[in-house]
């Protein structure tokens, strides 16, 4: 039997009503598994202890992020961070209910979008604060034309094969010159007014890596301006501590497991020449850290649809075959990838073996745009419950596009990423936690 954290007492009615606890959370708490110490409120990330096991060859401190800190295993990871949504959720609440409430009837009644959880409505004040502090000085600072080339450049990428290799490294070069060293900067003096937030919008459309963050903006900006100036601006400013808030509270509960971030940041990123991943790949600690309490806060406003669902989809990345993927023998048949079983090494293998037995297909996504691609289909099969299995800094992205896709859906994470188009010159094989999977897949449907 499963059996469900209890949300902290602050939570109170509204988290058990609105975001019932996980039952794919495991039973394991941080206090008693072996090797793990409770972490005390403020104090400085745990360092990786010893006998955490990497990947054959690859030192732990290379890892970006390791959700299997301390027990090698991220069963412990999934419980923490159950508990931190636990009371983000509240801490939200407490801060900004007066404000969530109409939100909810503007995006719903207004703006005409799907009903979401109360959680996910939380989620996006929570984007809204993180936008305004990382990059909000980035975008008043930017030059227009920039703005406006790196916009038509991607554009221009996404609508021509041909064209993206030279398109790729003009955004490189814009983005290198033009927008990465403005990332961080502070904001013109003056208070936080909606009227500001379109030349944050237009910055963050125009780097092709906040698609889903300028959705919510949007949302934003047009309930904000129903209401007084005086009124909008003091929510933008509770947008803006709930998340200062969030990013000290989730650096002491999760900073442990994004231990290698400002390693990378400082060796690996800094030494590398023009890319056109630079933005996507420069996200500070905190990022990673949203994208964490998104994914568990997202998966239980989706758990009950994907419960219905009679027939179940895993999607794996490709790089979770590492070394592998260079004989990989893999079935392309149309627009899918399967697994054809060649390597009984490969975790791939492995995994299609595990998820066929539970009555599961699994298909292969070669990168992000691929993923998209993929979802079109399982998007005109409402009886299809997809999980999709990423890392971190595309989980929330992959989240977003299947609710405004509304397929019933779960995200798991990577418990760490290896590939080398974006974080390693060598890849190297990730892996997930096949038991987390193995549950959201056995939980039964709800009547």
């Amino acid at each position: 039997m499963i059996q469900w954290f209890d949300a902290p007492p602050e939570a109170g009615a509204f988290q058990r009503k609105m975001n019932p606890p996980n039952p794919t959370q495991l039973e394991e708490s941080s206090a008693t598994q072996p090797g793990r110490a409770e972490r005390v409120p403020g104090a400085a990330p745990e360092p990786h202890p010893p006998g955490v096991a990497a990947p054959p060859g690859v030192a732990i401190d290379d890892l970006i992020y390791d959700l299997r800190l301390g027990v090698g295993s991220s069963d412990g990871y999934y419980a923490e961070t159950a508990r931190f949504a636990d009371t983000l959720l509240a801490e939200t609440e407490r801060r900004a209910a007066a404000l969530i409430d109409p939100y909810i009837r503007h995006v719903l009644d207004f703006l005409c979008e799907a009903e979401r959880s109360r959680g996910e409505y939380c989620l996006d004040l929570l984007t809204l604060g993180l936008t305004l502090r990382r990059y909000a000085g980035a975008a008043e600072s930017t030059p227009r034309w920039a703005v406006r080339l790196s916009r038509e450049l991607y554009w221009l990428r996404r609508g021509s094969h041909w064209a993206k290799p030279a398109a790729d490294l003009a955004r490189a070069l814009v983005g290198r010159y033009f927008l990465v060293p403005k990332i961080g900067r502070k904001p013109r003096e003056g208070r936080w007014t909606p009227d500001r937030l379109p030349t944050l919008i237009d910055w963050l459309q125009a780097t092709g890596e906040f698609e889903q963050e300028t959705r919510r903006l949007n949302n934003w900006r047009s309930f904000l301006s129903t209401l007084p100036h005086q009124q909008a601006t003091r929510w933008m400013e509770v947008a803006l501590e709930l998340f200062d808030w969030f990013e000290r509270q989730a650096a002491s509960a999760l900073g442990a497991y994004t231990h290698g971030v400002q390693a990378f940041l400082a060796g690996e990123y800094a030494r590398r020449g023009l890319r056109e991943d630079q933005i996507f790949c420069g996200r500070q600690p905190v990022e990673y850290h949203l994208a964490m309490v998104a994914a568990e806060i997202m998966n239980r406003g989706l758990r009950e649809g994907f419960q219905r669902a009679r027939r179940k989809v895993v999607l794996l990345p490709a790089c979770m075959r590492g070394s592998h993927a260079e004989t990989c023998q893999a079935i392309v048949r149309g627009g899918d990838i399967l697994c054809s079983a060649c390597d009984p090494d490969c975790a791939v293998n492995r995994l299609s073996t595990r998820m066929s037995e539970l009555g599961a297909e699994v298909y292969l996504v070669p990168h992000a745009r691929g993923f998209s691609r993929s979802l079109d289909r399982w998007q005109h099969e409402p009886d299809t419950g997809v999980t999709a299995v990423a890392c971190l800094l595309n989980i929330l992205a992959g989240g977003y596009e299947m609710r405004a896709r509304r397929i019933p859906s779960q995200c798991v994470l990577l418990d760490y990423p290896g590939c080398e188009k974006h974080w390693r010159r060598d890849a190297i094989p990730t892996r997930v936690n096949e038991k987390r999977l193995v549950r959201i897949l056995e939980f039964p449907r709800r009547p």
